[in-house]
Formats: C-alpha cells, sequence, structure tokens
C-alpha cells in the first residue's frame, strides 16, 4: 500500500534513543534541519487520493477516479505493522513519535487523532479540511489522542480560485482549528496569506522550528 524512505542521522548510535517522524507522501527532504537529531520514515502511497481520504467520495475532478477511503486501513498497516518494525529495528524515543503530512497528508493526520495515541505530535500543513464530512465527523466523534500537542496551518487564500467545493477551504480550515484547540491542550493554530500550493518550503521551516522545540 505504500514504500518508505528511511533517513538516519549521520552520528546514528545505538547506545541514544532518536524521535521518529514519520511523513505522509515521502517528501523527507523538507526535514532536511532535523536530519541529524530525529529519524526521519517517509511514507509514499501507491495512491495518495484512496491512502489519505477517511470514507469514500467523489472526485472534484469528474475524470478522475473517485476517491476510495482507505485511510484506516492505510493507518493500520502504519501505526501496527510498520511502527512495531521500527521500534525493533532502531533506537527510538517512544514518546516523542511525530506523525503529519501536507495538503490530504495533513488531513490523514488530523483524522489520526480520533483512532490512535501511538504519535505524540501531530502535524498538518495546509490540510484538506474541505473534505466532504470530515468537519462534521470531528465535530461529532471525542479525540482520541487527547494528550499530541498539534500543529495546524493553513492558508487563507486555498482554494480561492475555485468554483466547488474547495472554495470553502478557508472557513472550514477555521472552523477545525478552532474546534481542535477547545478539545486539545497543546494545539498552535496559524493561517498565512498563501494559497494552498504556495510558500511550502517556508511553511516547512516554520513547522521545524516547532518540531524542534516539541521533539526536546
Amino acid at each position: 500500500m505504500f514504500d518508505t524512505k528511511i533517513s538516519l542521522p549521520n552520528n546514528y548510535n545505538e547506545g541514544n534513543k532518536y524521535p521518529l517522524i514519520l511523513l505522509n507522501d515521502g517528501e523527507i527532504n523538507y526535514l532536511g534541519d532535523l536530519k541529524d537529531t530525529a529519524i526521519l520514515v517517509g511514507l509514499i502511497p501507491q495512491n495518495r487520493s484512496d491512502a489519505f481520504t477517511p470514507w469514500r467520495a467523489a472526485n472534484l475532478k469528474p475524470s478522475m477516479p473517485d476517491f476510495a477511503g482507505k485511510l484506516d486501513e492505510y493507518h493500520i498497516k502504519v501505526f501496527e505493522y510498520l511502527l512495531s518494525e521500527l521500534l525493533c529495528k532502531y533506537s527510538i524515543d517512544e514518546s516523542k513519535i511525530a506523525y503529519g503530512g501536507y495538503s490530504l497528508g495533513g488531513l490523514a493526520a488530523v483524522y489520526s487523532l480520533y483512532n490512535t495515541t501511538a504519535p505524540s505530535i501531530i502535524f498538518s500543513l495546509c490540510g484538506s479540511f474541505w473534505y466532504p464530512q470530515f468537519f462534521d465527523y470531528c465535530e461529532n466523534h471525542k479525540v482520541l489522542n487527547t494528550k499530541a500537542s498539534l500543529y495546524l496551518q493553513n492558508g487563507k487564500t486555498e482554494g480561492g480560485k475555485h468554483n466547488n467545493i474547495l472554495s470553502n477551504a478557508p472557513i472550514l480550515s477555521a472552523k477545525l482549528h478552532k474546534l481542535l484547540s477547545d478539545r486539545l491542550d497543546n494545539v498552535t493554530s496559524t493561517f498565512d496569506e498563501y494559497g494552498h500550493h504556495e510558500n511550502i518550503t517556508g511553511r516547512y521551516e516554520k513547522l521545524i522550528d516547532w518540531l524542534k522545540e516539541n521533539l526536546k
């Protein structure tokens, strides 16, 4: 269902315990400033539109297949199988496991709050919170991972060039940020002036600063 890309610190030593960062879509190059202090694992799904969606929904492009909604299956493989293998193979600080992603990868990370307590740190950059019924799900279900530290970042102009469900992205993001800020004790909620695919490097830089603080 997915491949992995693993980066160990250059000075990796079995005698030390290292934080673990699981990143959806596998673009661990964006986390380069953490490569010598954490074990980075990129998760590369065979089909991200299927793996990162929590239930079936019509695709925004009629020419494309519908979203398959296989996120529960994906998370079982990540947190029950892959994580167990990583913990056996590498020297990992189990109190410092971070999980997150960008866009649908960020949506998947937030959804995990309701299904697993494995990560102690969750992050979402430009999470696709416009996904049909996602806010309703979050509002009507209890957060399971209540002790997690959460980083939420979205752009104020996401969806601005669309006339479909994407145009509601900033409104739904703001509502979800507030909802989760009310339900969790440690939430960092931030919005910038950019669109969905803009300033990606800058967004990761701010995330890295936050991760450094929370992985101490």
